[in-house]
């Protein structure tokens, strides 16, 4: 991990420059990879699923199998740790109230003769895509279908990919769990095409959730405009902020967990204490000695690591605020005052015990956020994604003679005779 004081007149820039470099804009190749499988997928449908099934995940879909049968789905009872079943319970009950406390409420304005409102309703359809290769992460359906089901969406997709016809035994369970039905064993970027534009066996849905690796990623771009996205989702990331009263195992703790993710995954501690930096960055060295994915750990905090001193924390709020993390986790004994002023981040932690991996899994909030700075324009995932609003209007006589002369001399200096005459066409009615 590399040092760099907030005193070094080049700070910002050279902060910037390590920020910009791990940027997950897919490349060219991709992009053009992804538009002959987005349509190929347009113009032969299940043909070209199953054509990219067998090429990309060497399973064999077709038209009987394609749609998981119930056999299948409840296939993973012997194959599961009840243990973990009851913890993933003990998670989507958190998650679902969480998210219950989320839900909107519609209004309305009554004056003057005019009614306005705001209707919120659930989106008709959502496609999930799951992960399901080297990455498969169980906890990443929770978090995608439960909001879905909070916020009344009726059809639920899942897409999730099957390595050689099989499916990881604890999506199956959470699937069951959760009492989804209509579940497809293809993966990549041939299902997120398919779940926009459909096929003979997937019809399309009206917007897409989910993580993916590059190519999932270019084809929720490339389909954008046609349906809906949640977002682009990047590499993990975390800052975070302990000082030299802080434990260094715990700290380095902290910034693995997010390293481990993928060898693209920055970590970041912000400290006032070089000694403790460097101790952090000793107990990195002991504890990944072990852990199976420490090549990705030390390739991740080696290339985008970051260790940044500052004086005191008073004004570390900017630093933050100017990086934009996915995660930041506050230990220091200053955290109530740096977390009043932090604007930008995608989800925070309080306190030395609060570890972000928490928030991963069980405590209720979304761990699908905003990556690379994204967190300064956006939001974690949550029921409001499975939503939208509309605006209602109701006008009586009176409130249209109260607005309607004056939108007649506005439309008429914008030269938009259609609106004037659409409003003076009615002043001659009868009452």
């Amino acid at each position: 991990m590399k040092f760099l004081n907030i005193n070094n007149k080049l700070f910002y820039k050279e902060l910037d420059l390590l920020l910009k470099k791990r940027s997950h804009n897919s490349s060219a190749k991709v992009d053009s990879e992804v538009y002959q499988i987005i349509q190929q997928v347009k113009s032969h449908g299940d043909k070209a699923l199953f054509k990219y099934a067998k090429k990309f995940d060497k399973s064999s879909i077709n038209k009987k199998n394609i749609l998981l049968s119930k056999e299948v789905l409840q296939s993973y009872k012997n194959k599961i740790d009840n243990d973990i079943l009851k913890a993933f319970r003990i998670a989507i009950r958190n998650i679902t109230n969480f998210h219950k406390k989320q839900m909107p409420k519609s209004f309305q304005i009554k004056k003057h003769g005019v009614k306005t409102g705001s209707k919120w309703t659930p989106i008709q359809s959502a496609g999930l895509y799951i992960p399901g290769g080297l990455a498969s992460y169980p906890s990443s359906l929770i978090m995608n279908a439960i909001p879905a089901k909070v916020s009344g969406v009726k059809r639920i997709v899942l897409m999730t990919p099957s390595k050689s016809n099989k499916i990881n035994p604890y999506i199956l369970a959470l699937i069951d769990e959760l009492k989804l039905s209509e579940i497809y064993q293809i993966g990549g970027a041939h299902s997120i095409a398919a779940l926009a534009f459909g096929t003979e066996s997937i019809k399309p849905v009206n917007k897409i959730f989910g993580p993916g690796n590059a190519y999932v990623a270019s084809a929720k771009k490339q389909i954008f405009g046609d349906v809906g996205i949640d977002l682009i989702a990047g590499p993990s990331e975390i800052v975070v902020v302990a000082d030299s009263k802080n434990d260094p195992k715990w700290v380095a703790s902290d910034l693995i967990a997010q390293a481990e993710h993928d060898e693209k995954a920055q970590s970041i501690l912000i400290t006032d204490s070089k000694h403790f930096g460097n101790k952090v960055l000793s107990s990195i060295k002991d504890l990944i000695t072990n852990l199976p994915k420490k090549n990705t750990i030390k390739k991740s905090l080696d290339t985008y690591g970051l260790i940044i001193l500052v004086d005191d924390f008073k004004n570390c709020h900017n630093i933050i605020n100017n990086i934009a993390p996915e995660h930041l986790h506050l230990q220091n004994k200053d955290r109530n005052k740096i977390y009043k002023k932090v604007i930008n981040a995608g989800a925070i932690f309080l306190g030395k015990y609060s570890s972000e991996v928490f928030g991963d899994y069980i405590v209720g909030t979304n761990h699908i956020l905003p990556t690379s700075g994204a967190a300064k324009f956006s939001s974690g995932l949550g029921v409001l994604d499975f939503m939208k609003r509309t605006s209602i209007v109701e006008m009586n006589f009176s409130g249209y003679q109260k607005y309607a002369s004056k939108v007649a001399k506005m439309a008429n200096i914008e030269n938009l005779e259609g609106h004037k005459l659409s409003v003076k066409i009615r002043q001659n009615d009868k009452k």
